[in-house]
């Protein structure tokens, strides 16, 4: 398995100052931050029960995958690369209304489903949507075509076009 530590270091490896955290575990969906050499979440999380981590920014992100088969995680780093054809997806996160603050988090609310996000946003803000940027990589394949390479998270934007730093 992983633990917190193992994940860190390879976020310093990899020379990440700042980056958002995506933690899937068996009981819960967390987004939390990674800056000051630490992951943060606004909730208590058991990396015990941890299936997928993503570690992303603008440049650079780190999927680690359970493979529940072998019991152990796979580990994928895409860096942004200049070469591929790109297209950003804009996904909506489920909330509309504010629940709480603190320095870090705001937690947004919809039919009952909490979510943190890991800055603070304004009622306009979550009243308008907030947006996860998917950023999808296309190439050109053997029978000339144009196909899906890879995906990986790039933050979070207010609208198209405008991420969140």
């Amino acid at each position: 398995m992983i633990n917190k530590e193992t994940i860190i270091e390879f976020i310093k490896k990899n020379n990440i100052d700042k980056a958002y955290v995506l933690g899937t575990f068996y009981d819960k969906v967390c987004v939390g931050i990674y800056e000051d050499g630490d992951i943060l979440f606004n909730r208590e999380v058991n990396y015990d029960l941890l299936t997928q981590m993503r570690i992303f920014n603008r440049d650079i992100e780190i999927k680690y995958v359970l493979d529940e088969e072998k019991q152990e995680f796979i580990c994928n780093v895409t860096v942004e690369d200049n070469q591929k054809e790109t297209v950003d997806e804009y996904m909506y996160i489920s909330g509309n209304k504010i629940v709480s603050t603190n320095d870090r988090f705001t937690t947004i609310t919809q039919i009952g489903r909490e979510v943190d996000i890991p800055f603070k946003v304004t009622e306009e803000e979550v009243e308008k949507g907030i947006l996860l940027v998917v950023r999808n990589y296309f190439e050109e394949n053997e029978d000339n075509q144009i196909v899906l390479s890879n995906s990986r998270l790039v933050g979070f934007a207010k609208k198209e076009g405008e991420l969140y730093e």
